[in-house]
Parts: structure tokens; sequence; C-alpha cells
């Protein structure tokens, strides 16, 4: 019977011993057991920051509503904004569209010059080759912000549909609000002339200075117009420039401002430029200006 409290104490020891060691396990349980990040939930939102890798660039050229050119570690790509789409301003077969050259600006705006970061949704690129991404400034996705004034609508295309849902509340709300593309249409003044580039023959056919290339300007307008003081010009590079002298264009009429080529058929005007203007492979933006230095078109090919 005297060795019974030893076997007591043996046991007590022991236990507490046991847990112990128990509180000390739970206690150093290294940090890396841990998720690294919350699970994402199935829910996206455009005010939000991912929380995918965004890759950083810089915006050197802004082409119309929806479509910019970047730099990323100093090469150069185009991106088209996933899940929207502007009025157009530079498609080679039609002519500007109503609210397309507001909504060219608002993208100027918004992004030009800027560093921004890219997001993907599914798809690499689009048949034309552009990136396609959701393209954020600061925590701004300008995706959203142009639907959201009315500078854009929705137009999804599977598999690409992450802000799908919230793309459409934005346009309902921009609708509701008759922002931009849906306000109701002021009145207006019988136009004076809608003068539009309607076409660029940008591949002459002459061997290396391409001189027959050219601009072709037309009047859509119901009226004729008087184009002295006009400017035609390059403006990805900035130059060069041809200005018009006196000159009434009458309505359906067209004329052509040809690299170094006189054609007095088609008004006889020239850049009188020594070699090509309008790039093969990297498409340049033509752009008019009225005698007030007021864009009135801009078109690419």
């Amino acid at each position: 019977m005297r060795n019974k409290p030893k076997l007591c104490s043996a046991i007590f020891v022991g236990l507490a011993l046991l847990l112990a060691s128990s509180i000390v396990a739970c206690e150093t349980t290294p940090s890396s057991a841990l998720p690294a990040q919350l699970p994402p939930t199935n829910e996206s939102s455009p005010q939000e920051q991912p929380a995918t890798a965004l890759v950083e660039a810089k915006v050197v050229r802004v082409i119309d509503g929806d479509t910019i050119e970047v730099d990323i570690e100093g090469s150069l790509y185009k991106v088209r904004y996933i899940g929207i789409d502007t009025p157009e301003t530079v498609h080679p077969q039609k002519p500007v569209e109503y609210f397309g050259k507001e909504a060219s600006e608002k993208n100027r705006e918004l992004v030009e010059g800027k560093i921004v970061r890219m997001e993907k949704d599914v798809s690499e690129a689009d048949k034309y080759g552009r990136l396609l991404r959701y393209v954020w400034v600061d925590d701004v996705m300008v995706n959203a912000e142009l639907v959201r004034l009315g500078y854009a609508q929705v137009a999804t295309y599977p598999p690409d549909v992450k802000y799908q849902d919230s793309f459409l509340q934005l346009q309902r709300e921009a609708k509701e609000a008759g922002l931009g593309l849906w306000a109701e249409p002021s009145p207006q003044a019988p136009s004076a002339g809608n003068v539009q580039i309607t076409y660029i023959f940008y591949d002459g056919l002459v061997p290396r200075v391409e001189s027959d290339e050219y601009v072709e300007i037309t009047n859509l307008g119901d009226t004729p117009k008087d184009l002295e003081g006009w400017v035609l010009k390059d403006i990805d590079e900035g130059y060069p420039s041809f200005t018009f002298p006196s000159y009434v264009l009458a309505p359906g009429e067209s004329i052509r401002v040809y690299t170094n080529e006189v054609h007095p058929e088609w008004g006889g005007f020239s850049f009188g430029y020594g070699s090509a203007i309008w790039n093969n492979k990297d498409p340049d933006i033509a752009a008019l200006y009225n005698a007030q230095g007021q864009e009135v078109s801009r078109k690419s090919y």
C-alpha cells in the first residue's frame, strides 16, 4: 500500500506533461499552414481591385473610345477594352458615329500618357491581335467608367464575362439618368455640310516613295462647304499637314489629297511630301480640322 502515492504522482505528472505539450504545439503552429488569401467570391465588382495579378503598362496612344496602344517593357501592344463598345470614329468602312468623338475624348482624358494596370479575363487577344483587357487607372476601371457615364454600351463576348452583371447594372443606371448615348437628342439646325474623311489609300503602287497614296474627303451633307483654312494631318506622327486653299466642296463630291502627286480631276491637292506618309504595317490616323481648329473627322485603316 505504500507504493500507491508514488503511482498517483506519476500519473498526475504524465497528464501535466501531455497537456503542456499540447498547448505548446498549438502555439507554435507555423503561419504557412494558413491559406495565403481568402478564397474569391463568385461575384466581382469593377469598383474593387481584383485579387489576380495585374500587368502595368504606359498608354502611348488612344486610338478611339475603346482601344488604346500601350508600352509594356519596351514593346508596343494594342489593347481592346473587354465587355464594352463605343461608337466608331476610325473604322475604315464606317462613318464617324454619333457620340464617337466624345467617347474618344473621354477615353483620352482617362488614360492618355498614364500608367495603367491591365487585367486579363479568359481570352488573350481578339482576331485582330489586340490584347483583351480590363484597364485600371488607380482604383477606377476604365471599361466600367465609360459605361457608367454613358460613353459606351455593354457588349459581351463569352468567355470574357467576369464583370458582365456589373456592366449591365451601370448601363441601366446610365439609361435611367439619360447620360451620354442615352440622352434625348436635342433639335439641331440643318447641317451646313457633313465633311468626312471617307477613304485612305495607304499602300501606294509607286516603289519606295508611294507618292500615289491619298486621303479621300467627301461632303456627305446637303449644302456646299468652303474648305479654305481647313487642315488635314497625320496625327500619329504630327506631320505632314496640308492646309486647303479656297475650295467649295459640293454635296456628294469627293476630293483627294495625294502624298506627292497632283490630280486635277480630284481637286489637284497634294502634301508635296517626298516619302510615304501612311504606314502600311502599323495604321496611322488622319484627322481633318476646320478653319477654327476644331476636329471634324478622323479615320484609320
